[in-house]
């Protein structure tokens, strides 16, 4: 059977954990980054901050902190991961090295309820609270295991758990706070380490009740500051200690989310809250009884950020806001307020977790993935696609344009375009952002321009080059010209230029002549012919190039490919001698070509008449070239042109698939455009159109600007509030969207709030005492349905449902005998007092055909429990309700009428339909396959799992294989197993093939792909599911044949042996399913992230690990030379 290829299509986005210290150096400051799986270290330097490494963690990053050991000037770096696993990190010599590492887990102890807390003490002694009862204590040296013991700690309900700080190394002081049957208290206690055991030290009995965080102020201070909703508290460490309470209008009901110091000395420090507030505690210092003190403090208002999970003050003004929620920010704060806010963002991080929802929707002709991403006041639709989008900013009606040439002529910025046609030339004056036909200095507009441009740089702007067929011609601004022609009245039909240099390469047939644009000391103009030389055959493309590619400095060579003899020759200047020549791939006509530097690499690209696109690796100073990799970049003929965007060089194929290449990590990428054909193109400065391209399909010409050059580009929607589920209706081009909204004292613009119209509707249901109650308090949130147009995002239509009422699942569908396309909402009425929802309703909506903005509500049905999931079976609708599922058929008077039903479930989560069969996500028992038989109207249970998995969701692999997602953070992969029925009425067993741990809560999966797959991919697969998760990744599963499985496992573990994590952990053990105490070694997947990371080391490494795969097994006609691996993993990276 298949094997499923795991990978990751981006890595996660939602930032954990950050700290900030000396971790590269001692007189570095490094930005420390956790987000999922890797941790990022960043170098602050004046021009901002630089990436210094990324550091893979088998495991998810649970915590981390930095320490300072005895006699070290720089920082180690403590890692803990979801496993338990733990490892001290240094940097040395450019390289992360772990210092010491091993196991945190009890076999025996009980997770700790409500806390897990890790803290620092100045030694380096490391206080991990993970279990009730205990408190883990390790000890660690270099080149060491860890030590660990534990330290009994009988306290109930711990809110916080700090190492104060004394200044005294040997001084073990602990501050906690629990509460019991008499209130809240802080207390103090000191870990005798002879004895191991806390003993108290002072205690602040009956603090705030709704005391949550503690925050240890620094030695010689001391002592540490409580945040309550409506105060904070100072304690100091000594047992009579100084107490200083302090109020403030601030702090009304606030729920602080993380603190950040600013002074080494503890004297200010950031805090946060759930409303994205910025605030500035400042301590007041002053002589106590006891030495230094707090005596007053002071709160301050900063502004407003994302809501923050972690805050690091760096360093002159300027801090990181992490955020789990939304985009982490860089932000300086400024002495002054702009607008009330005392903080301006300087950089923002693009988030898109936690996903909520997502859905593949095809646009112009490529896939993207709407994700529902962030929560409360962060919440946002994301917009996801493998390809880069050209936002319009103006276009010209102007048919069959072949050429198009920025002209800058006495200007800082582009003041002309030269519009090549069939026939004749156009010359274009911008004004602003109109266009105006006009005539430029002697420019010949009677026949096609080949190319044209001004030379010799910025400082000589009065100077313009024209090639035509006939003739280069060179004019100044003067008046003054010089032409020079072909010998023998031969046509020019290719030509290569170094503009600022005037250096040309004109090809009449099959002869290259090489010019040379000067200019005389009286103020002539010259073309110098420096040499010429007649090839064997007709030249079919050239281009000019040097060493980095770079234009301002003078060609050094120039590739060319011939006509018929399919070859490609590196030509040196100025004798034109050839330095190296090669076979072409392809026997097809080669139609471009580019010599080009991305990253430090340079590249040779040939492009053929049949759309497919052959590159090398050049070694510029060899004269020498890797191996031919091939793409294909449309089914006609493409043209390959150089263009700038924001000071960067990529390359724009034009074809009827227009691609830009660029490099990340030096590798190729190839990013779809969102255009449909672009025939010729050109970037663009102008006063008016500034960093941007000119794109011509033939019919128009189009001014537009570049979204950011990388591999998924992410465009966000500011929703304002939480964005929970989401459909596409094709056939309004409307999305649905289910939110909800928590009223804020502070100024919002909500999506719900903001739409063209607006209706309400509430649920008829019996009223008890209870939810009498409930409805004497209204509730915080409010729950909307939301129509959205698919274009623009503007909210067309919010449609408000009632007190306690939420919007919990939705879905676009037709039903049997109806026309019309609907709007199908689940709601469920949510009361604080009650465990279970016991009632709920589905409400079916249409939106008005001939206007979008009008919502109509045409049937509701009220139900005994939450629709949490809807799905479309052959007409009908399938809806998991509570324990239930249940299949509702559609009226010829427009309502819902129920057919049939199934209870086998506790809770069922999520539903996928393929053909009649039905996959549910119980959240207790796993998957089960329910089919319908229409003859019969109801459902049979086909198969089920009879392991306890805890679900979130589930996908069809195929009819019988079935995908799961599970809570910790697992995935799984069962299969009907048919061999044997295990009880007399033909029940299967949905027998389990594949286990594997994701390291990340997968919320949401579907049946798609962003990328097509290649056609020349040497591996094919299959049944390409993508998932969301929590920490904002975007993930995807495939099938791939049996015959690659020995192949995939002898790959991985090859790589897996060769590469050492810094956890000091087996890549099987990372990867092993675990769930409570049941373990499982991962099996039936392949890891994608691990097979594809070879790819980002040096080749000669990769090709020594790959020398080591067994090939033992292997289907014969599978590849076994490294070089041939390395290409097939490399096929691998292409799909997603």
């Amino acid at each position: 059977m298949p094997i499923s290829y795991c990978v990751s299509s981006k890595k996660a986005s939602v930032v954990s954990e950050s700290v900030v210290g000396n971790f590269t150096g001692h007189e570095h400051v490094n930005l420390i980054v956790a987000r999922g799986n890797r941790i990022d270290v960043q170098l602050v330097s004046p021009e901002g901050l630089k990436n210094v490494c990324e550091i893979p963690i088998y495991g998810q990053v649970l915590t981390m902190a930095l320490v300072r050991c005895k006699r070290e000037k720089r920082q180690s770096l403590v890692v803990v991961t979801e496993k338990w696993q733990m490892a001290v990190l240094t940097y040395r010599d450019g390289k992360v090295i772990t210092r010491t590492a091993g196991a945190l887990a009890d076999q025996s102890g009980r997770a700790s309820d409500n806390l897990f807390s890790l803290t620092i003490h100045r030694s380096g002694l490391v206080a991990i609270r993970a279990y009730e009862g205990s408190v883990k204590m390790i000890q660690w040296e270099p080149g060491t295991d860890v030590r660990s013991f534990n330290v009994r700690f009988d306290y109930p309900n711990v809110s916080d758990f700090k190492f104060v700080d004394t200044g005294i190394d040997d001084t073990y002081r602990i501050a906690f706070i629990y509460d019991d049957d008499h209130g809240k208290h802080l207390q103090f206690s000191d870990l005798n380490m002879h004895d191991k055991e806390l003993h108290t030290f002072s205690r602040q009995a009956s603090i705030a009740a709704d005391a949550s965080v503690l925050i240890p102020v620094p030695a010689p201070i001391s002592g540490v500051l409580v945040l309550a909703a409506n105060s904070i508290l100072y304690k100091s460490s000594d047992v009579n200690g100084d107490v200083v309470p302090y109020a403030s209008p601030l702090l009304d009901n606030t729920v602080f989310t993380c603190h950040g110091l600013v002074d080494p000395s503890g004297e200010r420090f950031i805090l946060s809250d759930t409303e994205g507030r910025l605030l500035m505690l400042i301590l007041n210092i002053g002589e106590g009884r006891s030495g230094i003190t707090v005596k007053d403090m002071r709160i301050d208002y900063l502004g407003e950020t994302s809501i923050a999970d972690s805050i690091n003050y760096i360093d002159a003004g300027v801090v990181f806001v992490g955020s789990r929620l939304g985009d982490s920010q860089l932000i300086r704060l400024m002495p002054s307020p702009n607008g009330g806010s005392y903080s301006v963002v300087l950089e923002t991080y693009s988030n898109i977790g936690p996903i909520r929802d997502m859905i593949m929707v095809e646009s112009d002709g490529q896939a993207q993935l709407v994700t529902c991403s962030g929560a409360e006041k962060d919440g946002s639709l994301r917009v996801i696609r493998n390809g880069i989008g050209i936002e319009e900013l103006a276009s010209v009606e102007l048919p069959g344009v072949i050429g198009i040439f920025p002209i800058r002529l006495n200007s800082t910025t582009d003041n002309y375009v030269i519009v090549s046609l069939a026939e004749e030339t156009h010359v274009l004056q911008i004004n602003g952002e109109e266009l105006e036909d006009v005539q430029l200095l002697q420019i010949c507009t009677e026949m096609p321009t080949i190319f044209a441009s001004t030379i010799f740089g910025p400082d000589n702007s009065e100077v313009l080059l024209q090639v035509t067929e006939k003739h280069v011609r060179f004019m100044a601004f003067s008046g003054l010209s010089k032409i020079w022609e072909p010998p023998n009245g031969e046509l020019i039909s290719k030509v290569s230029v170094n503009a600022i240099h005037g250096q040309i390469v004109v090809a009449a047939r099959d002869t290259v002549y090489f010019l040379l644009c000067v200019t005389e000391e009286m103020g002539g103009l010259d073309i110098n012919l420096v040499a010429e030389r007649k090839f064997e055959d007709e030249i079919a493309c050239l281009d000019i190039s040097n060493e980095g590619d770079d234009h301002t400095k003078p060609g050094t060579f120039m590739v060319l490919a011939l006509w018929s003899t399919f070859s490609m020759e590196v030509v040196q200047f100025p004798d034109l001698k050839t330095v190296c020549q090669t076979n072409l791939p392809s026997k097809i006509v080669p139609r471009s070509i580019v010599a080009t530097c991305i990253e430090e690499v340079h590249y040779l690209l040939i492009a053929f008449g049949d759309g497919a696109l052959v590159y090398y690796v050049f070694d510029i100073k060899t004269g020498t070239h890797g191996e031919a990799k091939k793409s294909s970049v449309g089914t006609r003929p493409p043209t390959l042109y150089r263009v700038r965007n924001k000071n960067r060089q990529h390359l724009f194929v034009c074809s009827d698939r227009p691609v830009i290449i660029f490099s990340s990590s030096k590798k190729l990428v190839f990013s779809n455009v969102n255009v449909k054909v672009v025939n010729t193109v050109c970037s663009l400065s102008s006063s008016s159109y500034c960093d941007c391209l000119v794109i011509s399909d033939g019919i128009s010409m189009v001014f537009g600007t570049v979204d950011d050059i990388q591999k998924i580009h992410v465009r966000s929607i500011p929703m304002g509030e939480s964005v929970l589920r989401i459909a596409y209706q094709r056939s309004s081009g409307t999305y649905g969207v289910c939110s909800s909204r928590t009223e804020s004292k502070r100024e919002r613009i909500y999506a719900s709030k903001n739409a063209i119209y607006t209706t309400n509707s509430r649920a008829k249901i019996q009223v008890t005492s209870t939810r009498n109650e409930a409805n004497d308090n209204p509730p915080k949130s409010t729950s909307s349905f939301m129509v959205l147009d698919q274009n623009t995002f503007q909210v067309l239509h919010s449609h408000e449902f009632g007190p306690f009422e939420t919007a919990l699942s939705c879905i676009s569908g037709q039903f049997t005998n109806d026309s019309k396309v609907y709007y199908i909402v689940g709601t469920g009425l949510i009361y604080p007092e009650e465990t279970d929802t016991k009632f709920g309703r589905i409400v079916v909506f249409e939106v008005d055909e001939v206007e979008r903005s009008k919502l109509r509500r045409v049937h509701d049905l009220v139900c005994r429990g939450s629709p949490l999931a809807l799905r479309i079976l052959n007409g009908k609708l399938v809806a998991a309700i509570n324990s239930s599922v249940r299949l509702f058929e559609w009226t010829m008077e427009k309502e819902l009428r129920l057919e049939c039903s199934n209870f086998n479930h506790i809770m069922a989560l999520d539903l996928k339909v393929m053909n009649e069969e039905v996959a549910v996500a119980d959240v207790m028992r796993s998957v089960s396959l329910l089919s319908y038989r229409m003859l019969e109207g109801n459902f049979e249970e086909v198969a089920k799992d009879w392991n306890s998995e805890w679900m979130v969701t589930c996908e069809f692999i195929t009819a019988e294989q079935i995908l799961g997602g599970e809570a910790h953070l697992n995935l799984f992969t069962v299969e009907v197993d048919k061999s044997r029925p295990i009880t007399d009425d033909g029940r299967y067993v949905l027998e389990p093939t594949g286990y594997y741990y994701l390291g990340e809560l997968p919320r949401v999966m579907v049946r798609s792909s962003l990328v097509a797959q290649p056609d020349d991919c040497s591996i094919q697969y299959s049944q390409p599911i993508m998932f969301g998760t929590n920490q904002g990744s975007i993930g995807m599963v495939v099938q791939i044949d049996d015959k690659w499985k020995k192949f995939l496992i002898a790959v991985e573990k090859a790589i897996a042996d060769s590469v050492k994590n810094c956890m000091h952990i087996e890549h099987t053990t990372y990867r092993s399913f675990i769930f409570q105490k049941r373990l499982e070694s991962p099996t039936g997947f392949i890891d994608g992230d691990l097979v594809e990371s070879i790819l980002d080391m040096d080749r000669s490494a990769a090709i020594a690990i790959l020398y080591k795969v067994s090939d033992k097994g292997w289907d014969a006609s599978l590849p076994r030379d490294p070089i041939e691996i390395l290409k097939v993993i490399e096929d691998l990276a292409r799909m997603h």
